[in-house]
């Protein structure tokens, strides 16, 4: 009888303590959304050096779809260069808010996404290439969907 009553017990507080283990599981997901974190339109800017050849700044802005797509039209200046260019990829937002972009062209960086989308932090991950850069998103404005 008590060894019942001591499985039955057991079995009690499992099943009680479960759905707080999930829930707080979720609630640790900063960014449970995924690649739906980052949507809509970016304004984007990073410095840094390309090893060899000397400074680099660029500007531009990207579009996100929330599905894993991005476009990204933007100019550089690399050692006084000017580069105008688009860069078109995919990219990954992970739980945690960490994530990488792959553009088509080869670049490739590491993002870290704020919870709420509105911002992110990006580096080269292109060995030569020491440059890293924000990007915020676009307010929405009335009328948009």
């Amino acid at each position: 009888m008590t060894t019942r009553l001591v499985i039955f017990a057991l079995s009690a507080v499992t099943f009680a303590i479960t759905p707080l283990a999930l829930k707080a599981a979720q609630e640790a997901a900063f960014c449970p959304l995924g690649n739906e974190t980052l949507h809509g339109n970016y304004i984007s800017r990073g410095m840094g050096t390309r090893v060899g050849v000397g400074p680099i700044t660029a500007t531009g802005w990207a579009t996100f779809d929330g599905k894993g797509n991005f476009v990204h039209p933007g100019t550089a200046s690399i050692n006084g260069v000017i580069d105008t260019s688009t860069e078109i990829g995919t990219y990954t937002v992970n739980s945690d808010c960490t994530g990488s972009e792959v553009a088509t062209d080869g670049s490739q960086y590491y993002i870290v996404v704020a919870p709420d989308g509105s911002r992110f932090t990006w580096i080269s991950t292109v060995p030569g290439r020491v440059v890293s850069g924000t990007a915020i998103r676009f307010p929405r404005r009335r009328g948009d969907d």
